[in-house]
């Protein structure tokens, strides 16, 4: 899936190394780590239980994603709404993408 063809909200996917069913919920959204602004193509959250807590949103990318099980709604407006995505990126390059980083438990 390329990058200007970004999963409509309220996509269920399940991540790579996943368990529980992922809700899309925002697309491109910036995170600050360690000082720095990064984007990510996506932010969810988890379908079964919704969100509780901001600590239980979870970002990720198109490369994360290993089955996509629910493609959510895509309105007559989607095509504007990717290209002004795809707009956004290209006046921003020089934020980067973010990365998913494995967690150890004990941190």
């Amino acid at each position: 899936m390329e990058e200007s063809n970004l999963l409509p909200l309220g996509s269920i996917v399940y991540l790579k190394e996943g368990i529980l069913p992922i809700m899309i919920v925002t697309r491109q959204p910036l995170m600050e780590i360690n000082d720095d602004i990064y984007f990510f193509d996506y932010a969810g959250i988890n379908h079964l239980s919704g969100l509780s807590n901001l600590n239980e949103i979870v970002y990720f990318n198109q490369e994360n994603i290993s089955t996509i099980q629910f493609q959510g709604y895509i309105s007559a407006d989607e095509e504007r709404v990717l290209s002004a995505l795809q707009e956004w990126r290209q006046q921003n390059k020089e934020i980067p993408k973010g990365k998913i980083i494995k967690m150890n438990k004990t941190n």
